[in-house]
């Protein structure tokens, strides 16, 4: 009887190994081939019941959803010396982690005092011993609560929008302030976190021992020629280095054979047939909605009414929308893509309203650079100033924008330009476009696609207070959204 049990134990292993192997061969041979034949027979394997229910597919979570709380740049003074931090740069994540134990007791309410200060205590926080903290967009301060893993009833009544923090180390290292900071500059607080949270002094000069690259424009010296119509914001960062960066090839996802796939995401029957226009866009109407499906790799989707949107989520919560917003345009990206999707929030999050449309913007994300789409309406379909526009009403989606495409790492290349012939080209430019005064808020390294089939470069980029995206060019001519 103990010999057949084993026996039978045996043979179950043997066959669960064989499995295995088969279904690490296909992966082998299909999921990392470019043969589309060996992609579609693996889809059809995962998808048998049996084969999903013993060999999950674990969950990918893009960018954007494990990194919301992510701050996007730490800027360090110790006294002395002046040391900057991009989230992707190497030394970021140990400060990171200190000053996300102290914004989460803020939140937390772990505070003994808040008053209002000026934006003159602001600037000299900011010069002080510090670290500031600066997130790429604004955050109602509810949903930066429940990002944060802190339950919104617990932190102080003042904080209405958050996107910066300065944290600042008191002169006995005892007690901690945190000044705080949303996209209305005038709506400024001090607090003073309890004695059980410390940061000594000390500890800044350990942080700015490590590698940074960069330099605070306001501690540069450099200004600007006063009869410019242009400014530069205080905390643009300065460097002094031309790194090596990636090229990146860009390619099509929406292919014949993997249209019905992305169809089927908005509730479509790829046998229904489309009609193509006179610029070549396939469009197709069923169930209350549209989707066009553009030549130059856009893909459109929209509700006939705003109550015939597809159902997200049914709380309508704004901290729920946005993540299952993430979650859709992930299924989405799925269907045409074996590559995991990583992008960056690009809109903010702090007036979000669920009786009205709201509209989530996200651009892409390659290893550790933004890409910024820009693509012209000259396929038939509106402007795109970002690869992915999703907008809600009270939890339904009533209308979705894609550029559909994925971008591979070719070769690299040094950095055309250094920082300072990228300034001076960008104060040039904007000063001959601006009919008011114009401050140009960030400069950063990135990529920016207009649509094309060519390789792209990585480039300087600036972003003005009034929303536009410019990219530095050899020749003198700008992009702007």
């Amino acid at each position: 009887m103990k010999l057949l049990i084993k026996e039978r134990i045996k043979s179950s292993v043997i066959i669960i190994l064989i499995f295995n192997l088969i279904f690490l061969t296909t992966q082998l041979w299909f999921v990392n081939s470019t043969n589309s034949l060996g992609e579609s027979l693996y889809r059809y394997i995962r998808e048998i019941p049996i084969v999903e229910r013993f060999f999950p597919i674990e969950p990918k979570y893009s960018i954007s959803k494990e990194n919301l709380s992510m701050p996007r740049k730490l800027l360090i003074n110790d006294g002395s010396l002046w040391m900057a931090y991009y989230n992707t740069d190497r030394g970021f994540a140990p400060i990171e982690v200190r000053t996300r134990d102290l914004i989460k007791a803020l939140l937390s309410g772990d505070v003994t005092a808040s008053r209002k200060i000026n934006q003159d205590t602001w600037e000299a926080g900011l010069e002080s011993l510090s670290i500031y903290v600066e997130y790429p967009v604004e955050f109602s301060s509810e949903m930066f609560c429940r990002i944060m893993g802190v339950a919104p009833s617990l932190m102080p009544e003042k904080l209405s929008s958050i996107r910066e923090f300065i944290i600042i180390p008191s002169s006995d290292e005892s007690d901690v302030c945190i000044l705080t900071r949303g996209n209305d500059k005038s709506d400024i607080y001090a607090h003073i976190l309890k004695s059980t949270y410390s940061l000594p002094a000390s500890d800044l000069a350990v942080y700015t021992s490590s590698d940074g690259y960069y330099q605070p424009a306001f501690s540069t010296g450099l200004e600007l020629d006063e009869k410019s119509n242009v400014s530069l914001d205080p905390l643009v960062l300065f460097s002094d280095s031309q790194p090596i960066t990636q090229i990146l090839a860009p390619h099509n996802l929406i292919t014949k054979s993997l249209e019905g796939k992305l169809l089927e995401n908005f509730q479509f029957n790829y046998e229904t047939t489309p009609y193509e226009d006179s610029q070549g866009a396939l469009k197709y109407i069923a169930n209350y909605a549209s989707a066009t499906i553009y030549p130059d790799s856009v893909f459109e989707y929209n509700a006939v009414s705003q109550d015939r949107g597809i159902l997200l989520d049914a709380s309508g919560d704004s901290y729920n929308v946005l993540n299952a917003s993430i979650d859709f345009a992930e299924k989405v990206w799925e269907s045409v893509s074996a590559e995991p999707l990583s992008i960056l929030v690009t809109s903010d999050l702090s007036d979000y309203d669920s009786s009205r449309p709201y509209t989530f913007k996200f651009d892409y994300y390659l290893n550790g650079r933004p890409i910024k789409v820009d693509i012209p309406n000259s396929a038939g379909h509106e402007k795109m100033n970002c690869a992915i526009e999703i907008t809600v009403k009270g939890g339904r989606l009533i209308s979705y924008r894609q550029y559909m495409r994925s971008y591979q790492a070719v070769s690299t290349e040094t950095l055309s330009e250094n920082f300072i012939g990228a300034l001076d080209y960008f104060v040039q430019v904007i000063d001959k476009e601006s009919e008011s005064p114009t401050v140009i808020e960030d400069i950063y390294i990135g990529f920016l696609d207009r649509g094309v089939n060519t390789n792209l470069s990585a480039r300087w980029l600036s972003r003005t207070d009034d929303g536009k995206i410019y990219g530095y060019e050899k020749v003198a001519e700008v992009s702007a959204e």
